[in-house]
């Protein structure tokens, strides 16, 4: 009875599964099992491997027993979010398989007890016939041998030969095929990596300088939208930091490669290599880094300033960017706060930048400059960029106590260019109050009603921010007849319709639904995916608001006319009878 109950109990625990990979990922795995997508290859008792088909043949490694269970898979999945579907699958196949006690023949065992038997010669031959249709295990074979033989010369330009197969495209390579190409890649630095170890460390290094040399113009011509370049840099810098702590360049010399790769390669790999390397760097090694940093530093103007054309700009722009975390690296280690801030006011241009150094001000303790500083680029930049200035000010004064400080920082931006964020900050700025509130709400709705005015006869589109702000600030303020008789007579964008109508669920609910059947049939007339999405969440809220009203039967002929009138859209139609199908919850009791 004891032995029956275990072989039936799940060899890997489901509601672990669920935890590991999430309910979505599971449900997916579980469709991978059934539809019969699971090749089970080996069970040794610790381990399940397996074959799992998907956008391609994918290797799962599946460890552990009950409610500890780890493993890997092939998949990219794995690698950007760790358990995957495919891990899900193999365990409810492993599980299944336990369930009706067949036992999973130990396929790799049976083999590796076979090669065991056959003579040298025989593996030998095997080996080489399976690498002639496999060009990177021949590639494999060929390192290995060349580092066998110990000639460092032969070795270097076999592995310049394969990183070069490996890094050429010939033409774009599109979604499907890029992640051949990132294997491709990587594979060869499966085979270099030994060679660390070998004692060829430093040929690993010039390898490397080649590889980052040609990368850029390599991932130019490769869809990268799975991240397969970040994979690749990621193992080359592990692999570049590996290979000096085995070959212990010259310090000085280690600095100028260093210095060099951080401030000319493109994509930030080696940026923090100070801090990174500096347990190889020493003390000469740092004094060289500061010094070619400085003198590059000081070779750039002291402020930035437009001269020499766009691209004399856009490069000195590019020299700031590469060369400002590594000045401000020494200076922290020096403690020295003016210089951190010296450097962030050469880089200054636009208004964020102003507010940034504000900010760091502000860290560093210096609550006084700080302001003074934000109230200086408040006053250059008086548009929409110069709005977060005025916003960090008012917080400044408010967390001070300064009310009537932060309000006068906040009225003066309104009144050139009003806008929710500003009317916010001015309402927490007002001290409590049912009377100095509504003083602030009248005197800001009076002006965007006077800007409305002003702008009568223009197009809808110049008039739509002013009139969906007024709808706003009426709708924060809980006057839903005025909100309700503005956007009726200025118009407004359909997300602020929509607001309107959420908000008015409970007291205007016909005017409601009006605004949601309006917005439905806009979603619809936009034939995506995403337009469908959105109105039958609309609809659901619909039936929702109706359920509440005792008008279910009004909803369903409803929804029956949408899809009379939609039918030609199969795909709406669809998503409709679907969410039609499933349960809604009920309204929160506001909204009833």
């Amino acid at each position: 009875m004891d032995k029956q109950r275990r072989r039936a109990a799940p060899r890997f625990d489901p509601a672990m599964l669920r935890d590991l990979a999430g309910e979505a990922v599971y449900a997916r795995g579980e469709s991978y099992y059934r539809s019969g997508q699971v090749e089970l290859i080996s069970d040794d008792g610790q381990r399940v491997r397996a074959r799992v088909a998907g956008t391609e043949i994918y290797r799962v490694d599946l460890r552990g027993r009950g409610s500890r269970i780890s493993g890997e898979c092939s998949c990219p999945a794995f690698t950007d979010h760790g358990f995957c579907k495919h891990l899900v699958a193999t365990a409810l196949a492993a599980n299944a398989m336990a369930a009706s006690g067949e036992v999973v023949p130990d396929r790799i065992g049976t083999i590796r007890a076979h090669l065991r038997s056959q003579g040298i010669d025989r593996l030998v031959g095997l080996i080489l016939d399976l690498a002639e249709r496999d060009p990177v295990l021949l590639d494999r074979l060929d390192l290995a041998a060349a580092a066998a033989a110990g000639n460092p010369a032969e070795l270097g330009a076999r592995c310049r030969a394969a990183l070069k197969r490996a890094l050429r495209t010939g033409r774009f390579v599109d979604y499907a095929e890029a992640g051949g190409w990132t294997q491709g890649v990587l594979d060869v630095f499966d085979q270099v990596e030994p060679l660390i170890g070998a004692g060829q460390a430093s040929l690993v290094l010039d390898l490397l300088q080649e590889f980052f040399a040609r990368f850029s113009t390599a991932i130019e011509n490769v869809d990268d939208s799975d991240g397969g370049g970040s994979e690749i840099l990621e193992r080359a810098a592990a692999l570049h930091l590996a290979a000096c702590n085995a070959a212990r360049p010259d310090p000085v010399v280690l600095a100028n490669a260093l210095f060099r790769l951080e401030t000319t390669e493109e994509f930030g790999t080696f940026q923090g290599a100070s801090d990174r390397y500096g347990h190889l760097l020493g003390i000469a090694g740092l004094a060289e880094y500061r010094r070619l940093a400085e003198t590059a530093g000081d070779s750039l103007p002291k402020t930035r300033q437009r001269r020499g054309g766009l691209a004399t700009e856009q490069e000195e722009g590019l020299a700031r960017y590469r060369l400002f975390p590594i000045l401000d690296c020494f200076a922290e280690r020096d403690g020295d706060i003016d210089r951190r801030i010296a450097l962030r006011e050469a880089g200054l241009v636009h208004a964020h930048d102003h507010l940034r150094l504000a900010e760091f001000c502000l860290a560093q303790g210096r609550e006084a400059e700080a302001l003074r500083r934000a109230e200086e680029a408040a006053w250059l930049f008086d548009d929409i960029s110069g709005e977060p200035l005025l916003l960090f000010l008012a917080d400044r004064h408010r967390a001070a106590g300064r009310l009537a400080e932060a309000e006068a920082v906040l009225w003066p931006g309104f009144e050139r260019r009003p806008s929710m964020r500003l009317y916010e900050a001015m309402a927490k700025a007002r001290k409590a109050g049912a009377a100095a509130r509504r003083a602030l709400a009248d005197r800001a709705i009076a002006l965007v009603e006077a800007r409305l005015a002003a702008r009568k006869g223009q197009a809808a589109l110049l008039r739509g921010d002013m009139a969906g702000l007024l709808v706003e600030i009426l709708l924060r303020e809980h006057r839903l007849p005025a909100a309700w008789a503005a956007a009726r007579q200025h118009g407004c964008a359909a997300a602020t319709w929509l607001h309107l109508a959420m908000a008015s669920e409970t007291e205007a609910p016909e005017d409601a639904l009006a605004v949601y059947a309006r917005l439905v049939e806009q979603q619809i007339g936009l034939t995506s995916k995403p337009g469908y999405t959105e109105a039958c969440r609309l609809i659901a809220r619909m039936a929702r608001l109706r359920a509440a009203r005792g008008e279910t039967a009004l909803h369903q002929d409803y929804v029956e006319s949408l899809l009379l009138r939609h039918k030609a859209k199969r795909s709406f139609a669809a998503m409709l009878r679907e969410a039609a199908a499933t349960p809604k919850p009920a309204l929160p009791a506001r909204a009833r």
